[in-house]
């Protein structure tokens, strides 16, 4: 083997390695960034079906009880672990993009996220919850 094929074999290697994990990535994203929910059935899309129905969904009614349940002890009620509390609507809120599916707090409580596996009742009921009240009601704090 000549010593150019193996540097051009070598060189579409490394290619491929950082190119097909970048567009399954950009591809991924787009789909994050997808229509906004109908709220006409079931929310479906990023989470699956769950038990949530269709309701406008609010921090104080809804996602106070989840994060005072299983968040406060360590970010708010102790401590403040990662320097992030729940301790407040204006706590949860600081750093975050209502409408954004890449907000810190929509990531971290999504399948696979740091924080999902803390979830007491059912998970993909309360990272649907979550992902729903920050991206389609733009985080709104009541109802």
């Amino acid at each position: 083997m000549s010593p150019r094929l193996f540097s051009v074999g070598r060189l579409l290697e490394a290619w491929w390695a950082w190119a097909l994990p970048l567009s399954a990535t950009l591809c991924i994203s787009a789909c994050v960034q997808g229509q906004r929910a109908a709220d006409s059935g079931d929310p479906g899309f990023p989470f699956g079906p769950s038990a949530i129905g269709v309701r406008t969904i609010a921090y104080l009614q809804d996602i106070k009880p989840i994060f005072d349940r299983d968040c406060a002890l360590c970010h708010g009620v102790r401590e403040n672990a990662g320097n992030y509390s729940v301790r407040t609507y204006g706590d949860v809120m600081a750093g975050q993009r209502p409408g954004d599916a890449r907000s810190s707090v929509v990531v971290d409580c999504a399948p696979g996220g740091s924080m999902y596996r803390y979830f007491s009742g059912d998970s993909v009921t309360e990272a649907t919850m979550v992902f729903r009240w920050m991206v389609y009601y733009n985080a709104v704090q009541s109802r």
